[in-house]
């Protein structure tokens, strides 16, 4: 960007306003808290999906606009497989997580156990204890 930036200027057809320039010094002075960064964080990586979605969502027919999504959802889809398939102990090693429990709220596999339990309950006040 430096570069582009320097061409720019070199070819520049009007001088630069003295506003300008005593805003570069003192910018050179105090250089801005926040600089670009080379590479997508958490947080740009889900606001340019949804920014992508919101865009493609202007050209689509309703009935086949897409529906809101975040990153965030596979990470949660990843932490509910792995809980299924190999326990609570490895998804919480795999989301580097300090305690159980913020595993759980990741992972929805006890969920589909607590179902299968609701499914099988029977009912004590029933004169056929099988339903």
């Amino acid at each position: 960007m430096k570069e582009w930036h320097a061409e720019r200027r070199k070819n520049r057809k009007t001088a630069v306003p003295p506003a300008q320039l005593k805003r570069e010094q003192q910018r050179a002075k105090q250089p801005a808290a926040r600089q670009p960064g080379v590479f997508y964080d958490r947080n740009s990586y889900r606001v340019a999906v949804l920014h992508a979605i919101t865009k493609g969502n202007k050209t689509l027919p309703p009935d086949q606009q897409i529906p809101k999504w975040s990153p965030y959802q596979l990470r949660h889809a990843q932490a509910t497989d792995l809980e299924k398939r190999e326990g609570l102990d490895v998804a919480q090693a795999v989301l580097r997580h300090t305690t159980a429990n913020t595993t759980k709220r990741y992972a929805h596999g006890q969920l589909a156990i607590a179902e299968d339990v609701a499914k099988k309950r029977v009912n004590p006040f029933a004169d056929d204890p099988q339903g």
